[in-house]
Formats: C-alpha cells, structure tokens, sequence
C-alpha cells in the first residue's frame, strides 16, 4: 500500500518537474514582440528616411527585429558573451547609466547655493573683446603690405586686405578663444593694444592682421540667478556620479578581487 503511494508520488513530482521544464524551454522560446519596440523602431526609421515606411517596409523592421532577437538569444544559449571586454563594457555602462538616471532626488536651494559657492571658478566669464581686423595672407607678401596698410590707414579707413576664412569681425572672443582661433602670440598682444585705434601689424600662423579693439568686458561672475538652469544641471551631474561611485563601492564589497601578483606592482603604483 505504503509502496503504491510513494510510486504515485515520485511519478506525480517527475509529471510536476517535466512540466516546470517544459514550461521554462516554452518560455525561452517564446518571442512577443511590443507596440512599444516597433514604434520606437519606425520612429528611428522614419527620422533618418524622412518619411514614415509603407507596409512592406514596416514588416521589414518587424522581421529584423525578431531576427536580431533571435540572434541573441542563440549568442547567449552558445556562451558568446563569455569574456568579450565589448559586451561587458557595454553591459557595464548600461547599468551605470541606469543607476545614474535612478538619482532623482529634488534639489533644495541651499544646495544649489553652496554647490554655485564651491564652484565659482567654473562660472567665471572670462575678459572678452570685440574687435575687427584687416588680413594680410602670409604666401601672399602680407608682412610686407600689412606695414603698407598701417601706414595708409592713418589717412582712410576704406582698406581691403585678403578674405580671411573665420571672417572679418568678432565677439565675446576671450584670450583662451583668441589663442585657440590665432595662436598663442597673437592673443597676448591684446593685452597691450589701445582700444578703438588701429593697431601695428600682429602676426598669426596665418599672416599679418591690423586690430582695431571696439569693446573690451573684463571678467565677471555672473549670479547664480543668470545662471541657474546651468548650475542645477552640473549639481545634478554630481549627484548622479556621486550616487554610481558609492554603488560601486557598495558592490565591490561583495566581491573578493585577485590580481595577478605580476599586476600588483602596477596596480599599487
């Protein structure tokens, strides 16, 4: 009797195991593809064709993204994604990205007033000037016609020197931009030329230009007021990094980490 039982018992929990076996495989199997996915897909299509696809076309984007799915979970059946430092990276930054974007903590404004305090440096706007200029290509004897120029322009102003490619007149150019834009040379000299009069031929790695300084802004730093959609964005930027670094932390506690002892003096460097 007692052996009839534990017969009916084993056969019922193999039927039972059988059937959560089954079951798993079926749900492996299964592919449901969402309204959300293929919207999200003909939208991106539509945005770089220009127009929406025709019903040949969206069946397309359907079929390859069952396809692709399929791909990846056949990739995944066969261990392709085993020790590939791309996969990994991108899972990583997957996940990084989300914990960062789970940060939504609202922001007082006292920390936005400490936060603009602590960082004001980053908020200076630099000296700026606006000026214009009259160039003189190098492979064109520009030195030579640029000391022409200087002395002619005392009497008109009417002059024309050769097309210069970032054009004729500028603003809000700090010494940084000047540097960048001209060359290190030529960006000091504004230190030394007087405003609203034609300067002396300075070179850049281009030729030779004549400077007149229209308007010069010394450094400020703007209020927090002026500023403040910037600000709660780079306060927002730390709290996210802020939040992914102590995660990390968080996580790296979990784990036991080995280096190879040929790494460990690198590492400890």
């Amino acid at each position: 009797m007692f052996r009839k039982i534990f017969i009916f018992l084993l056969i019922g929990a193999v039927i039972l195991g059988l059937d959560l076996i089954y079951s798993t495989l079926k749900d492996e199997k299964l592919i449901f593809i969402s309204e959300e996915e293929v919207y999200s897909l003909m939208n991106s299509w539509a945005l770089q064709v220009g127009r929406n696809p025709n019903p040949k076309e969206a069946k397309a984007v359907i079929d390859n993204l069952i396809e692709e799915e399929i791909l990846y979970r056949e990739a995944l059946r066969l261990g392709l994604d085993a020790n590939d430092q791309i996969i990994k990276r991108r899972l990583a930054q997957k996940l990084m990205f989300l914990k960062q974007e789970s940060r939504g903590e609202k922001i007082t404004d006292e920390e936005l007033q400490d936060f603009y305090v602590q960082n004001k440096q980053k908020y200076l706007i630099p000296k700026q000037y606006d000026f214009t200029h009259i160039f003189f290509a190098k492979d064109n004897d520009g030195a030579q016609r640029a000391k022409i120029a200087f002395n002619e322009i005392k009497k008109s102003e009417n002059l024309k020197g050769d097309v210069f490619f970032l054009g004729k007149n500028f603003t809000n150019k700090s010494a940084m931009e000047l540097r960048k834009d001209f060359g290190r040379d030529f960006s000091m000299t504004f230190e030394t030329i007087e405003q609203n009069i034609w300067s002396k031929p300075i070179t850049s790695s281009y030729g030779s230009h004549l400077i007149k300084i229209i308007s010069i802004r010394d450094a400020r730093l703007p209020k927090l007021e002026e500023i403040k959609p910037r600000v709660i964005v780079d306060l927002n930027l730390q709290k996210k990094d802020s939040a992914l670094s102590e995660y990390i932390q968080e996580l790296k506690e979990n784990y036991e980490v080995v280096i190879s002892r040929g790494l460990q003096e690198t590492y400890n460097e």
